[in-house]
């Protein structure tokens, strides 16, 4: 896996390769990407592929030698001198026979075909087929793309061909190896030198977060560091592509939210920090840039609940099941354990339920206040869960259905990430951390009660 490829591309864009025939050159901007699913065709064994329309090979530069050139790399040959001075002229020597006019719509038709195509069942053949259709969209792709880049009244036609490419190269890098990922990152490159503002520039950004994004869901957990080169590359595609509001703030919040996750979970005690800052960094970059969205909306929450650590705690308050009311005045005075939970979650019922209640057990002498958050959608639910269960502390809960689970005021207010979760509040009313894990909290709560 080429990862310092996948990262210099995000940030270095100096002439390694220009769009066929187009000129182009440094352009001074870097690429983008950022994070979205991957998708995958269709597949009906039944059927039988349709056959590809051939496409013009591409030479390689031997001033890329070093580096297997990419499909969208100029080849000898092109936009030269004499080339000029002949198309001025109006004559071409050895010029090819014009392209019918409908060749590029035919192409796109027949690449659409292929990418619903079967493969087989048998999962080596599957990889073996699946690799060769998508080198066959590749040269249909190039050759649509050839036919339709300068001509405006095309553009449509050149725009979904990019797709299609970078489609093919996208699903080659994930499953092939270095050349593979060096290629598609060289395509991209090539899409943002040959015009950094355009529509084909941002779709091959937004595939190079793709690829980021599903590098690190598949090996995240071992090589942390394209999580952050995922926000790494939401940050640039929002600030590079803002008009692509959707697409940028889903990106950015992915990519806030992934680090800060990853981060909660990480054993190691410099990776967290880090994680840290690339996840407030995409938070910032999300509620500053597009502020009226609901994850800029939700971006900003979750800055105010990154920085309230260390911070007096306000802005907590609500109605507890049995009637009453709880504020976060009320928490001063004694360590207060706040615990956000949900009566079907499992993983609260087999490790944060026993943790809790062995932390309230450690804090002898009741020095330990404990508030429960009941994310429940249904009220029968949870007071059912609560007589069935030892369950400790005053329980928040909304009366109001609207104001439940994920909508709860308390919770929207803070942008929780996940559920259950646990906070620790000093005497003094100031929280000491927002992201306990049941593993620790004996441990930190006995530091707290001290």
């Amino acid at each position: 896996m080429t990862l310092s490829k996948v990262q210099r591309s995000g940030w270095l864009l100096s002439g390694l390769c220009v769009i066929a025939g187009c000129g182009g050159g440094e352009s001074g901007q870097p690429a983008a990407v950022t994070p979205a699913a991957t998708t995958t065709a269709t597949e009906n064994p039944s059927s039988t592929a349709p056959q590809s329309v051939p496409a013009a090979p591409v030479s390689a530069d031997a001033s890329q030698s070093a580096v297997r050139q990419a499909t969208l790399t100029k080849t000898p040959g092109t936009a030269g001198a004499a080339d000029t001075e002949q198309k001025a002229s109006g004559k071409s020597k050895n010029a090819p026979a014009a392209a019918p006019a409908d060749e590029a719509a035919t192409t796109l038709s027949e690449i659409q075909k292929l990418r619903i195509s079967p493969v087989p069942n048998d999962l080596e053949q599957a990889r073996k087929v699946r690799r060769e259709r998508n080198e066959r969209i590749v040269e249909m792709a190039t050759r649509v793309i050839r036919l339709t880049m300068t001509d405006e009244s095309k553009k449509p036609q050149f725009q979904a061909a990019v797709g299609q490419l970078l489609e093919a190269r996208f699903q080659n890098a994930l499953a092939g190896d270095d050349e593979d990922i060096d290629i598609f990152c060289s395509d991209v490159q090539a899409l943002s030198e040959r015009d950094p503002k355009s529509a084909a520039a941002a779709e091959g950004v937004y595939y190079m977060a793709r690829f980021a994004h599903t590098r690190a869901g598949l090996v995240g957990s071992t090589q942390p560091v394209w999580f952050e080169t995922l926000s790494r590359w939401a940050r640039e595609f929002a600030d590079r592509f803002p008009e692509q509001q959707n697409r940028a703030a889903s990106l950015l919040f992915g990519a806030a939210r992934s680090c800060e996750l990853h981060a909660d979970a990480a054993q190691d005690l410099e990776l967290r920090p880090r994680l840290l800052t690339e996840s407030r960094l995409c938070y910032a970059a999300l509620s500053e840039k597009f502020s009226s969205t609901e994850q800029g909306q939700e971006a900003a929450a979750s800055l105010r609940r990154l920085s309230v650590v260390g911070q007096k705690l306000t802005q907590f308050t609500g109605p507890t099941i049995d009637g009453g009311q709880i504020s976060a005045e009320d928490f001063r005075g004694k360590a207060t354990l706040i615990y956000f939970w949900d009566s079907e979650n499992e993983l609260f019922a087999e490790q944060f339920l026993p943790a809790i209640n062995a932390a309230l057990a450690a804090a002898t002498g009741e020095k330990l206040r404990v508030v429960g958050v009941a994310m429940d959608e249904e009220e029968g639910r949870l007071n059912r869960f609560l007589d069935m269960h030892q369950v400790p502390g005053q329980q928040v809960f909304f009366p109001d259905a609207e104001q439940r689970s994920w909508n709860s005021p308390i919770v929207t207010w803070w942008g929780l990430a996940r559920c259950p979760s646990i906070w620790l509040v000093d005497g003094t009313g100031k929280v000491v951390s927002t992201s306990v894990s049941p593993k620790n909290l004996t441990v930190e709560v006995k530091k707290l009660v001290r």
